[in-house]
């Protein structure tokens, strides 16, 4: 998945963050929040996120999972706008935070045309996520593991996620997300340890239903 570091290059993405203010986040700390306003933007510099949006019963769904070189609040960047969505912190994270008009005055000219792409990239992975509910459970659990070791920094095949985590993630029972995560381990995809790792990326892209060639 193209980050906005990968599409506006190196130079403009240095400008960004320069232009914003470091924060650091522990895991598991709320970013942003669902129904607070917006006004800020912030770039992911250091750890992963996930997107959560809760629906009308109060459940979490994962909306999507981002990394460094991305950001997040994009969809709500003014002030006043309500988000839509909560980001949570997998991860230690470092960001840069900036309002919205500061981001648009570094993306002045044909850059802001960035923003649009992205938000298009964005929104295009969230529309086509949503034939993944129709996917075996095994699949989807599969794919979730596969998602969250791939925007890891370096070769780091840990899953900071507890199978609670994954099921309120995928919505799905905890004694089902234990079943797959059995099936994983028993097939060599993960690790046999306490913690979620990943051993072997080519069994578990497999098991979700991925192209591995």
């Amino acid at each position: 998945m193209q980050t906005f570091q990968a599409l506006v290059g190196a130079r403009l993405w240095a400008a960004v963050v320069a232009a914003g203010t470091a924060r650091e986040y522990a895991r598991g700390a709320v970013l942003l929040r669902q129904g607070e306003p917006g006004g800020q933007v912030l770039a992911l510099l250091r750890g992963r996120v996930r997107v959560m949006v809760s629906d009308v019963s109060g459940a979490q769904l994962l909306v999507s999972l981002r990394g460094p070189g991305d950001l997040v609040g994009e969809l709500a960047p003014e002030a006043g706008v309500t988000r839509t969505a909560s980001v949570v912190a997998l991860d230690r994270c470092t960001v840069a935070v900036l309002g919205a008009a500061v981001l648009d005055g570094v993306l002045a000219g044909g850059a802001r045309g960035a923003v649009r792409e992205y938000l298009r990239i964005k929104l295009v992975a969230m529309v086509g996520a949503v034939p993944v509910v129709h996917l075996s459970s095994g699949a989807r659990v599969a794919r979730l593991l596969l998602e969250v070791i791939d925007r890891a920094e370096g070769s780091d095949r840990r899953v900071p996620l507890s199978q609670e985590a994954v099921a309120e993630a995928l919505g799905m029972a905890r004694s089902t997300v234990a079943e797959q995560i059995a099936e994983l381990r028993r097939c060599g995809a993960l690790g046999r340890g306490p913690r979620l790792v990943v051993v072997d990326r080519s069994e578990l892209a497999r098991r979700a239903g991925l192209s591995i060639g």
